[in-house]
């Protein structure tokens, strides 16, 4: 089934002129299509929903983006059986881009260490700052192993930034959880347990 346009125009409605989204999340998205369909369907999917060619760490505006996600879901859903496994393969691969191809991402994975995701995910408001310009992406202590992430304002869709904290459990180095509880299209909370 393809993605759902009214949810689209619904987080569309919450973009701001101003919200704006670097280009590193445009090209890991078009990199997961290239990766399963090919370059020349990553190609098609740019003249589709109109992309310019993006630069990593120019930004682009936010509701671009969300296009894009919605595109690459009515793309790959029958690959991948549903748009949230797109959403999440989409965020993990952003994580993955930020850390392992960019400069600010290699330094900060070597500030965060391994095996400390406490440490690591404190970091998580200043990550996402590199990234988006909206929203807040806070992080709370809840003991021993486990932290809740609360997101307001970000109009991505949360199975999108559970990809993207899942990869990030595995960029720390554990094995981990992450249960999502949404509130509004623009807030969730993430709760993250790992042993």
């Amino acid at each position: 089934m393809p993605s759902d346009s009214h949810e689209l125009q619904q987080r569309l409605a919450l973009v701001q002129p101003t919200h704006m989204v670097r280009g590193l999340a445009f090209n890991a998205v078009l990199a997961v299509v290239a990766a399963r369909q090919g370059d020349e369907a990553a190609a098609a999917l740019v003249q589709r929903v109109g992309l310019p060619r993006c630069v990593d760490f120019f930004s682009y505006p936010a509701g671009d983006f969300l296009g894009l996600l919605f595109a690459t879901a009515d793309l790959l859903e029958p690959e991948l059986g549903s748009a949230e496994a797109v959403w999440q393969a989409c965020g993990a691969a952003c994580l993955e881009h930020f850390f392992y191809m960019s400069t600010v991402g290699r330094a900060l994975a070597k500030l965060i260490g391994r095996n400390d995701p406490r440490r690591a995910f404190s970091y998580t408001p200043i990550a996402y700052s590199t990234l988006v310009n909206y929203g807040s992406h806070d992080c709370r202590d809840m003991g021993a192993h486990r932290l809740r992430l609360v997101f307001k304002g970000d109009m991505q869709p949360a199975a999108f930034h559970e990809g993207t904290l899942r990869a990030a459990l595995q960029v720390v180095g554990v094995e981990g959880t992450v249960k999502c509880t949404p509130h509004a299209l623009d807030h969730t909370e993430f709760l993250l347990e790992w042993a």
